[in-house]
């Protein structure tokens, strides 16, 4: 039981100890970061799909089928970036929806005749936010 209450003991001495170490690494961290030139504006956070409250940084995507498809990335759950491609001369042009988190969708522009590519940008309608999942699709061209 003694041993037991030592190391109880020199633990807390030692988690305390590591404790106030980090506090001062993070003041000395903060105290040398340069200022920014100009005001800096957070984007918005959105919950992602289980509850995480923190921000969703790029989460990559990569759609793909027989007739085309295509990949890229989702940053910050506001914007949609990447490469679309047609690969099949079946009339039929690609384009990839993006799924809002709460529900409904945005879409990127198509693609076409067989054997082009586009670059995309797709940026998510005011209030609404990207949950990272997206499917590929076709419309006539």
């Amino acid at each position: 039981m003694n041993s037991m209450n030592s190391m109880k003991t020199g633990g807390r001495s030692v988690g305390r100890a590591l404790a106030t170490l980090a506090l001062g690494l993070s003041a000395v961290a903060i105290a040398a970061a340069p200022a920014p030139a100009a005001p800096v504006q957070a984007a918005p956070v959105q919950a992602a799909a289980g509850g995480d409250s923190s921000a969703l940084a790029c989460t990559p995507w990569r759609e793909w089928r027989g007739e085309g498809g295509g990949s890229g990335d989702v940053c910050d759950g506001a914007r949609a970036t990447g490469t679309i491609y047609d690969a099949k001369a079946d009339g039929r042009c690609p384009f990839i929806k993006f799924y809002y988190a709460g529900g409904g969708h945005k879409s990127s522009p198509s693609v076409g005749p067989a054997g082009t590519s586009k670059w995309i940008e797709v940026w998510a309608d005011p209030g609404k936010y990207f949950n990272g999942s997206a499917s590929v699709e076709w419309r006539s061209c």
